[in-house]
């Protein structure tokens, strides 16, 4: 009887167990819609954590880490040209005539030097230079792409607003006109154009909204999250309204050259360094040595061979211009010549790219003033046209037309104020500065 009781007992822990396992990973499993797909993930992110999310995933950075991982390797063994080589080998031989057996084992080390090992070690670390500074530039033009896309964001939303609320505007104003036109008061013309009015604002109301779908769906992918992660900016363009003209005496004084700038100086030495390597290899000497040693087995008993060589090659086809050799020493000249152009036309561009920002720059604050005196005065207007309404001295179209006039000229601000920072963002990354050193 007590068996029994223990087996009842067992039973119902096992199934208590189970049912309190089952709760749990209900709770546990995302939450589900009504189509039966998980719900999606909201994700509210500010600007900063926006650019720390693309560093950690976006995965054209990924590939420039390949890269770079490729060029250390090569730099850490550019040396290897000296490395010796070794070989082993064994053969058997049958005299059929003599009926007689051999059997021989030997071993081969060789090693070379050749006269361009120096240039060859030193053209692997300039590459591998200019691969961190193209890895820091592939960095920085995400974190680029980041912030002007926060901001552009930021910007389509409130556009879209305004889409939105100018055609409900025109909604109301075509019901009205309905109902006026069944009293007698309009027209049937007037009463068709405003429904024309109010469909023909529908297209541009779809059209914003697939364009800050699509521009979302980019973001979310050079943040490196899935798409149905849905992603909250925690921001607004309000705080660039209160940057001031930008001089060019007032800019920070880099720690470096511009990245264009300095990406063309590697480009000189490395420029430098080929035309070297291959003047070595047309003129340099190349030494070369090798030991062998084997054993022999034959009828007579074991033979044993040591031979140890050593030589010199001195190329002459390098002082003939049309060898190979010739026309590379002439090539690297043309190339040395070529990369020392491109260097001061990166400075030049530099310089009439960083003044052309600075007047965009300068520009875009200067008609920032005039735009929010526009919005002012339509907050103003509406103010007004809100006090006349309530007092039965306008309708609720004019009300909604002032309610429209201050969401365009807000909308207008804010296209300046991401014009604004968008160049500011492109002037640093010219530069080579910190993002936000010119937008604080």
């Amino acid at each position: 009887m007590s068996l029994n009781k223990y087996f009842h007992a067992a039973v119902c822990a096992f199934f208590a167990v189970f049912f309190i396992g089952n709760m749990t990973a209900q709770e546990k499993s995302p939450s589900k819609d009504n189509s039966g797909n998980a719900e999606s993930q909201t994700l509210v992110l500010s600007i900063e954590e926006a650019v720390e999310l693309a560093n950690n995933n976006n995965l054209s950075i990924k590939i420039q880490e390949n890269t770079l991982k490729n060029l250390k390797i090569k730099n850490r063994y550019s040396w290897n040209s000296m490395s010796p080589t070794a070989s082993v080998s064994a053969t058997y031989a049958n005299d059929l005539e003599n009926e007689t057996d051999s059997f021989g084992v030997s071993g081969t080390v060789n090693i070379g030097l050749s006269s361009n090992l120096f240039t060859s070690i030193k053209e692997a670390k300039l590459n591998l230079q200019k691969g961190l500074l193209t890895y820091e530039d592939a960095v920085r033009s995400v974190e680029l792409t980041v912030r002007k896309s926060f901001y552009q964001i930021l910007y389509e939303k409130e556009n879209l607003e305004l889409k939105k609320r100018s055609l409900e505007t025109s909604r109301i104003q075509y019901q009205n006109n309905q109902e006026k036109f069944r009293n007698g008061k309009i027209s049937e013309l007037d009463a068709f154009t405003s429904r024309v009015n109010y469909e023909s604002k529908k297209p541009d109301v779809e059209s914003a909204e697939l364009t800050l779908q699509n521009d979302m769906a980019a973001f979310k992918q050079v943040l490196g999250i899935p798409q149905n992660v849905n992603v909250e900016l925690s921001g607004t363009l309000d705080d660039v309204l209160s940057i001031k003209q930008v001089g060019f005496e007032s800019l920070p004084e880099p720690e470096s050259p511009a990245p264009d700038i300095k990406s063309a100086e590697y480009d000189v030495e490395i420029a430098k360094t080929n035309l070297a390597d291959s003047r070595f290899s047309a003129y340099g000497p190349s030494i070369s040595g090798g030991y062998t040693y084997g054993k022999t087995l034959a009828s007579d008993g074991w033979s044993t061979s040591s031979r140890l060589s050593v030589g010199v090659s001195i190329p002459l086809d390098g002082y003939l211009p049309w060898s190979q050799k010739g026309v590379s020493v002439a090539t690297g000249k043309t190339a040395l010549d070529t990369a020392k152009k491109q260097l001061e036309d990166a400075k030049t561009t530099v310089a009439v790219k960083t003044e052309s920002y600075l007047r965009k720059i300068n520009q875009a604050v200067s008609q920032l003033s005039s735009l929010q005196a526009n919005v002012e005065l339509a907050e103003q207007t509406y103010q007004m046209t809100l006090t006349a309404y309530n007092y039965g001295k306008t309708d609720l179209t004019s009300l909604q037309n002032a309610n429209d006039a201050v969401l365009n000229a807000g909308v207008s601000l804010k296209s300046q104020a991401n014009t604004l920072i968008s160049t500011i963002l492109d002037l640093e990354e010219l530069l080579g500065l910190p993002f936000g050193t010119l937008g604080k």
